[in-house]
């Protein structure tokens, strides 16, 4: 069953294959057009040759306009006749013989818009309403070249340094952070459950020393887990207080002592956001321990070199 749901639905064209099909102007155009007519109310739309033609505006005749467009049909588009889908069998509302976009070319047009169409905004060092955990210095968070960075002006302790999507500028400076922070801490919790937020596939896990990440900065870590993906290649250095942001008993203790740590920005949370409650037990095999204390009770996690909670005690 599972072979058979992964041929139905895992595009076959390879990443350079795909690269070469949409690198060319007339396909970028065909496949933006498609998209934004997703975009609308209701059933997305099949357009006629003639209708997506004119929505592109592409200045080739017809013949060379039809070219490109079978080169995307079968992997990114898909030809509807008299309102059926080639793709699955389901009737849509729309008559005639149309062009209309596979979830594959779905996929890839909102991957696309999601990481561009920045016009090179920023946003300039912007004081935080945190202190530095080290030296008690405000913090400050600022975005460039897609990058979002949340650090200590005085100590130069990074709190945060994630690839983050121009979407989050679209706001005045305090939604930013807000949303930025939001935005990666979804990425870095999914990495944590062990899932790559990009693919969707499952991460490896490998626990080094900081002083061996090549980061040309100070490194206050004690140390880092580094969750990979060997299929996109994304990966993600995280700490062990994030790496355990959705454990269960983590989340129990401290929100039953006033602390959420659903909501509450990693960054905000000490125990989170450094290593100072951290403890390398062993480096082989590794085993590291966690140890929060709120409100005179401590809660103590120890991981292996798996990141599984191997010992979980309450004092």
């Amino acid at each position: 069953m599972q072979d058979e749901f992964e041929s139905a639905t895992e595009s076959s064209v390879a990443s350079t294959e795909a690269l070469t099909l949409i690198g060319n102007d007339v396909r970028a155009g065909i496949l933006n057009a498609l998209s934004d007519a997703r975009g609308g109310e209701g059933n997305p739309p099949a357009l006629s040759f003639s209708e997506l033609r004119s929505r592109v505006g592409a200045d080739v005749d017809s013949s060379r306009f039809n070219y490109h467009l079978q080169q995307l049909v079968g992997e990114f588009v898909e030809r509807r006749d008299d309102g059926h889908s080639q793709l699955v069998e389901t009737v849509v509302e729309q008559a005639g013989t149309g062009y209309a976009l596979r979830p594959e070319g779905t996929l890839l047009t909102r991957t696309i818009r999601a990481t561009t169409d920045g016009d090179g905004a920023s946003l300039s060092p912007t004081e935080l309403d945190t202190d530095c955990y080290f030296c008690g210095e405000p913090v400050e968070a600022m975005y460039e070249h897609a990058l979002f960075k949340i650090q200590c002006p005085g100590c130069s302790y990074l709190y945060e340094y994630d690839f983050t999507p121009p979407g989050v500028l679209h706001g005045d400076d305090g939604s930013i952070v807000a949303q930025a922070s939001e935005y990666n801490r979804s990425v870095r919790l999914a990495f944590a459950r062990g899932v790559c937020h990009l693919c969707g596939n499952t991460v490896d896990t490998t626990f080094v020393e900081p002083s061996e990440t090549g980061y040309p900065r100070p490194d206050k870590r004690a140390v880092c887990i580094n969750r990979s993906c060997d299929r996109c290649n994304h990966r993600n250095y995280l700490r062990l207080g994030e790496a355990l942001f959705g454990n269960p008993a983590l989340i129990s203790f401290c929100h039953e002592r006033g602390l959420d740590v659903t909501a509450t920005p990693i960054w905000k949370v000490e125990f989170a956001a450094t290593d100072r409650y951290v403890t390398v037990r062993s480096t082989d095999p590794w085993e590291v321990a966690l140890r929060v204390s709120l409100d005179g009770d401590t809660l103590e996690l120890v991981v292996d070199e798996e990141l599984s909670v191997v010992e979980h005690s309450i004092s």
